[in-house]
C-alpha cells in the first residue's frame, strides 16, 4: 500500500471529536494494517464511566464508544510511539470536501493529514522497511479533548514508556515540550421573558457578552507573563443558550480555554480569580466551571531521544532541526518522566484550519527519520 493509498483510507474515516465518530471503524482498519506488519494488535475500550468523569463535552460522547489501538512487536517494547486518530470538526471555508482526499502537487488536502494522520503514515512506511526493533505504538483517541485516550492507557491500564515519539505538526523542527490547557465554562444568568417584551428581562447572552470583553482585557493586563510566550486566552470557542429567537435568553454559556507553558505555575485558581474580579466589577449573576486542567510538558533538550532524532535529521534531511516548545497541548505530560519528543509530518500553522495539507514529501522525510531512530542502537534507548 503506498503513502497516498493509506492516508486516503484513514482521512475519509471521519473520526471527528466532538462527540467521537468512527473510532470503531478506525481501530479496525488500523489492526488490520499492523497486523500485516507482524504487530500483535489489541483494541482497548474505555469505559463510559471514566468518560463521564474527564471528556470536557460530556455526555456528548455516549453512543460512540472510545478505542485505544496498541500494537507491539515484542512484550518488551524498547520504543513507544503515541499518535492520536481523532480530529477537530472541518469548520467552514473548505474548497474540497474535508473527508475526501484531494492531492495537487504534492499536497494532501483532508481535515487530518497534518495533525495527525500523515504521522501514521510515516511510521508505517518506516515499518514496512525496518521491523526488528522491540515497538509498541497507542493509536489513541481523545487527544482533542485533554488527550483522554492517553490518560486511561497510562493509569488506568498500566502502559510505562521510558522513550516516547509523538507525531504532532512540527515539521521542519523538534518538540521537547509542550503548554498545557485550562477549560472551563462561564454560565450567565438573566432573566427570560418574550422577546417582544426584552425591556423586562435581562438577556443573558449580551451579559456572556459584557462579561468575556472584561474578563478578555483583565487577561491581557495581568503581569507575569512566562518569557517563552505569552498565554493565549480563547473565549466562547464553544456557547450554550437559547435556541428561540421569540425568547430573552435567561442563561448563555461560553468555554474559558487557556494555554499553560510548563514554566507556568498559575493553575485553575488563577482563571478563577480573573473571573471573580470581571464578576465583581460587573455585577453579573453566574457560574464557573474548572472542565480540565493539563498541565504543560518538558524534555531535556541533550536527552537520549532529543539527540537521537536531531542526528537522524542532520544525517538523512540535511538540516539542523531547532528544539522547541509547542504551544500547543499534546500527550507527553502523561507519560511523566518518559524521555518523550515529537516530530511529525505536518506544519504547525496547518493544524485545526481550512483546507488543511501535508505535504507528501514531508511525510516520506518523517518516515526516514523514524526508521533511522529504530535502526539506531538500542543502547541508545535507555
Amino acid at each position: 500500500m503506498n503513502v497516498e493509498s493509506l492516508l486516503r483510507d484513514l482521512v475519509e474515516l471521519e473520526t471527528v471529536n466532538p462527540p467521537g465518530t468512527n473510532y470503531e471503524d478506525f481501530g479496525r482498519l488500523i489492526r488490520e494494517k499492523f497486523e500485516e506488519l507482524g504487530f500483535q494488535v489489541q483494541l482497548i475500550e474505555i469505559p463510559d464511566e471514566f468518560m463521564d468523569r474527564n471528556y470536557i463535552y460530556s455526555p456528548r460522547h455516549r453512543g460512540n464508544r472510545r478505542v485505544i489501538v496498541l500494537a507491539r512487536n515484542d512484550p518488551e517494547p524498547k520504543l513507544h510511539f503515541n499518535l492520536h486518530y481523532d480530529v477537530v470538526p472541518p469548520g467552514d471555508g473548505w474548497k474540497t470536501h474535508p473527508f475526501q482526499l484531494k492531492i495537487v502537487e504534492d499536497r494532501a488536502y483532508g481535515r487530518g493529514t497534518s495533525d495527525m494522520k500523515g504521522a501514521m503514515v510515516s511510521l508505517y512506511s518506516a515499518l514496512k522497511i525496518f521491523n526488528d526493533l522491540p515497538i509498541e505504538i497507542a493509536f489513541v483517541p481523545d487527544e482533542e479533548s485533554g488527550g483522554i485516550g492517553t490518560k486511561y492507557l497510562v493509569e488506568k491500564h498500566g502502559v510505562r514508556a521510558k522513550n516516547v515519539i509523538f507525531g504532532e505538526p512540527s515539521f521542519p523542527d523538534i518538540y521537547i515540550g509542550h503548554f498545557g490547557i485550562i477549560r472551563g465554562i462561564v454560565k450567565v444568568f438573566g432573566k427570560q421573558v418574550h422577546a417582544s417584551k426584552a425591556k423586562e428581562g435581562v438577556n443573558a447572552f449580551l451579559e456572556a457578552s459584557r462579561l468575556a470583553l472584561e474578563i478578555q482585557r483583565r487577561y491581557s493586563s495581568k503581569e507575569g507573563r512566562d518569557n517563552m510566550d505569552e498565554p493565549t486566552v480563547n473565549l466562547g470557542g464553544y456557547v450554550e443558550g437559547s435556541t428561540s429567537d421569540g425568547i430573552v435568553p435567561g442563561t448563555f454559556a461560553f468555554s474559558l480555554y487557556r494555554s499553560v507553558s510548563p514554566n507556568d505555575k498559575r493553575g485553575p485558581e488563577f482563571d478563577r480569580e480573573v473571573v471573580e474580579e470581571a464578576v465583581g466589577e460587573l455585577g453579573i449573576k453566574h457560574e464557573f466551571e474548572i472542565k480540565s486542567f493539563v498541565p504543560g510538558s518538558m524534555t531535556n533538550p541533550s536527552s537520549h531521544m532529543a539527540r537521537a532524532m536531531e542526528t537522524c535529521i542532520k544525517t538523512h534531511l540535511g538540516w539542523e532541526p531547532r528544539k522547541m516548545v509547542a504551544n500547543i497541548r499534546y500527550d507527553a505530560v502523561f507519560y511523566g518522566n518518559a524521555d518523550a519528543v515529537n516530530f511529525g509530518p505536518g506544519e504547525p500553522d496547518q493544524a485545526h484550519v481550512p483546507n488543511e495539507y501535508v505535504n507528501l514529501r514531508n511525510v516520506e522525510k518523517v518516515s526516514l527519520v523514524y526508521e533511522c531512530i529504530m535502526r539506531s542502537s538500542p543502547r541508545v534507548l535507555l
